[in-house]
């Protein structure tokens, strides 16, 4: 969800927080809440590790994608995750 008069220039990537830090951006932090109530412990970690390869190691986008694909197991909601990254037009906000 993306709060009223927000500026969005690069595209969400699902199951984000939405949280700012100081410079508008989003941070790469997964809505831990959110997919609690949605998935099973299973998904919660695999989607934490997901996060943290793509948002918090540093890595160019294909090399956190591919590490993402070669480390995690292929549960529904990493691919839906890795689709969504791969498909990105404007870039993912970080």
């Amino acid at each position: 969800m993306i709060g009223g008069c927000s500026k969005v220039v690069q595209d969400v990537p699902p199951f984000n927080d939405g949280r700012r830090q100081s410079g508008g951006d989003a941070h790469g932090q997964q809505n831990r809440h959110g997919t609690q109530r949605r998935f099973g412990k299973e998904a919660q970690g695999a989607l934490r590790q997901a996060y943290k390869i793509l948002f918090r190691e540093g890595l160019t986008v294909s090399n956190a994608i591919a590490k993402v694909e070669k480390q995690l197991p292929p549960l529904p909601e990493i691919r839906h995750l890795v689709q969504f990254v791969r498909a990105s037009e404007r870039g993912i906000s970080k």
